[in-house]
């Protein structure tokens, strides 16, 4: 009676165990990637990377930057913010394989990733290397649905999870495809010593008018409407040259439509100013005050009008696009600024 025990045991034991065994095997194998599934993502050498092209399947024109020495430009040589592509490169670099997706979910996270993702091909040294599908984040938002292409082995049957450690969000947004968001944002961007004039005009109060004319090292003349100023203050000249240095926009118009900017663009403009450089090539902008979107009142129930915080800005090629006051502020002044107060008698 007692052996007829121990082997009633043993044969639990040895049933319990072969179904964990199974149970694990089946584990495993929802998620064991096949042997032609591509998950070779990073590149290490980042420095050899020379061309990016980026497109969607959301209808954005698409993006191609290329390496020009340590810069990257559009392949038109237009410029573009360096920052962005660093970002990219950065990914590129470190990116690595959170896990397989589950057996389960390949056909439709892969269904998704026809529909939905965005195409980063890597170019080294001239030749493509290799082709990212970037696709939705995990419902955790932890990690980033992606497929990898290679150009000799094909496209890899099997996506899997990607993320960047220590890091939590979606990789989808890194990979920008609107030419737009990589355009430069800089609208003055001078060497004062490279500047010969700067004309200020107010249309509306146009008695505050000036123009300042760079005679030679800190030596400058100031004149308003044609007549000039005998008597001003050079440090606040020299201090608004330097104003000049970096002064850039904040975004692009996505507020107003076409016909909207083209409205706002033919009445007075606030602030119409001009730099000539020692090159005899100039830069000039249209400045217009923003109004409200949205119903707001002063500490004295007085309703504000303008947009106290921004403003729209008409750059020299047309295009109308949104600043900041805490930037511009420092070049939006008139005569009054460079007059030397009255000393009393």
């Amino acid at each position: 009676m007692k052996n007829f025990k121990v082997i009633i045991v043993i044969l639990i034991a040895g049933g319990l165990g072969l179904w964990a065994f199974m149970l694990a095997n089946k584990e495993d194998s929802s998620s064991k990637m096949s042997d032609e599934a591509l998950s070779d993502f990073a590149i290490e050498d980042t420095a050899s990377i020379d061309k990016l092209i980026l497109t969607d399947t959301e209808g954005n024109k698409g993006v191609t930057l290329i390496r020009q020495g340590v810069e990257w430009t559009t392949e038109d040589g237009e410029c573009v913010q360096q920052h962005l592509v660093q970002t990219i490169l950065m990914t590129i670099k470190r990116i690595m394989v959170k896990s397989p997706v589950p057996k389960s979910s390949i056909e439709t996270v892969n269904k998704n990733l026809t529909t939905h993702h965005r195409k980063v091909q890597i170019y080294q040294n001239g030749e493509l290397k290799k082709t990212w599908y970037v696709g939705q984040p995990t419902q955790d938002q932890y990690g980033t649905y992606m497929l990898l292409k290679d150009p000799e082995k094909g496209k890899s049957p099997e996506p899997f999870i990607m993320h960047l450690p220590n890091m939590h969000g979606n990789l989808e947004t890194r990979f920008i495809t609107n030419p737009l968001e990589f355009e430069c944002t800089d609208v003055f961007v001078y060497n004062p010593l490279e500047i010969k004039t700067i004309d200020v005009q107010l249309p509306d109060s146009s008695q505050y008018n000036f123009k300042i004319t760079a005679l030679g090292k800190n030596e400058f003349n100031l004149s308003s409407n044609g007549k000039s100023i005998p008597n001003f203050d050079t440090v606040n000249v020299r201090n608004y040259i330097l104003g000049f240095k970096k002064i850039h926009f904040e975004q692009h118009n996505y507020l107003i439509n076409q016909k909207s900017a083209d409205s706002l663009k033919s009445t007075t403009p606030w602030y119409i100013i001009e730099v000539t450089d020692k090159e005899g090539e100039s830069r000039r902008i249209r400045c217009f005050r923003k109004k409200m979107t949205y119903e707001r009142y002063d500490y004295d129930g007085n309703l504000i009008i303008y947009d106290r915080d921004r403003l729209w800005v008409e750059l020299s090629d047309g295009r109308l696009v949104v600043g900041q006051f805490y930037v511009f502020d420092k070049i939006l002044r008139d005569l009054r600024y460079f007059l030397k107060s009255k000393q009393p008698s």
